[in-house]
């Protein structure tokens, strides 16, 4: 229901501009139309998920037909009371059939929410109930209220390691819940691949092969030791009430008017609900694949490819099958991005051999917050 890419992030590492020609997974739809805000000639969002592209279409057709307020309480809160109301006499002339009936036909999403709307929605559902089913297990309702409240960084940091930590970074809840297969996949969308990815990484740490080992080369602390180096540093140097919406609308279930994602800005809704604003955009519910097939050769300017490529088995073609078709729609200059539960995913050398240069922007390193 949210996309947890950074849309800050892409826009400094893109720098997108009138002449760029963008093709992105959709997910969420969140950072295509970050993407869109920032005016490219054209972004193609592009989703095997037909859910996740009719998301996008609300959105769109949401900026293109509603308010502010009314946007801000379907996407930002999660919940509309006067939803079906406003699908059928205001969003339906701008989303196609299809989208149209799966939102007729799912309208409770929004409108008979008692406590949580979009956001208690998706795959990402599991993940947030276990998170709130932790916090009733060790009682921490009222310091995850605070942590969502807190003022400043050092009253979030003492939180964060005298109440919740202890909790949700226990061995108990890794070995019990997060380490096992079935979760990581449901929940957290880690197939098997990706998985054995962050294992190999970890196998291969200081704190497995180190001088002083403090780690056993095992599927529970590898994944123990992922989670450490990823909400750790979020936790000390974030501050979440103000600024990191990924995780605030993980506890809060909801998104609020000081924390939220960029395309959820006043600024962003009056640029896109502009006339002919959202012209640039292309839907497709396709293999990513085959819609970079159809691309016209030496056009694309930019790949957003996300964690995608994870999902292939090691040394399989389908990475060299996918790269040679990138590299025939991108113009010369064309950028890829990507990420990788992996510090230096094998694939990488396929792209370098295919004509590509590569460079790591970010790393889950010695502490680093990504």
């Amino acid at each position: 229901a949210f996309t947890w890419e950074d849309a800050r992030v892409d826009e400094r590492l893109l720098k997108l501009g009138p002449d760029d020609k963008v093709l992105a997974i959709t997910s969420a739809g969140d950072n295509i139309l970050s993407y869109l805000a920032q005016s490219p000639a054209r972004v193609h969002a592009v989703d095997l998920n037909p859910t996740q592209n009719h998301l996008l279409e609300l959105k769109a057709a949401a900026y293109t037909a509603l308010p502010y307020e009314d946007f801000w309480k379907i996407f930002g809160d999660g919940k509309h009371s006067n939803f079906r109301e406003l699908l059928v006499s205001n969003l339906s002339p701008h989303l196609s059939s299809r989208a149209f009936q799966f939102w007729l036909d799912n309208v409770h999403v929004f409108q008979n929410a008692s406590v949580y709307g979009l956001y208690d929605t998706g795959g990402s559902r599991h993940a947030i109930r276990v998170f709130r089913w932790v916090a009733r297990l060790f009682g921490l309702q009222t310091a995850v209220k605070q942590l969502l409240t807190a003022k400043t960084l050092n009253e979030q940091r003492e939180i964060w390691r005298q109440k919740i930590r202890p909790a949700l970074l226990s061995k108990l809840v890794c070995n019990l819940v997060v380490a096992q297969e079935s979760f990581l996949w449901t929940a957290l969308g880690v197939p098997k691949n990706q998985l054995a990815m962050i294992e190999a990484d970890h196998a291969e740490s200081d704190l497995v092969k180190g001088d002083k080992p403090k780690a056993k080369n095992t599927r529970s602390h590898a994944i123990w030791h992922y989670m450490v180096n990823t909400l750790d540093p979020v936790a000390e140097e974030t501050h979440i009430a103000d600024d990191n919406s990924y995780y605030y609308v993980c506890m809060a279930g909801k998104f609020s008017r000081k924390c939220h994602p960029e395309y959820l800005r006043p600024e962003t809704h009056a640029k896109l609900s502009r006339p002919r604003a959202l012209d640039g955009l292309r839907i497709h519910t396709d293999e990513l694949e085959e819609v970079i097939a159809r691309i016209t050769p030496g056009t694309l300017t930019v790949a957003v490819v996300m964690d995608s490529m994870d999902w292939f088995d090691t040394g399989s073609q389908a990475a060299a099958q996918q790269v040679t078709k990138l590299n025939r729609a991108l113009a010369m200059g064309g950028r890829v991005m990507l990420r990788s539960s992996a510090l230096s995913p094998w694939y990488l050398k396929v792209f370098e051999g295919h004509g590509f240069t590569t460079k790591r922007h970010g790393g889950r390193i010695d502490g680093a917050c990504i």
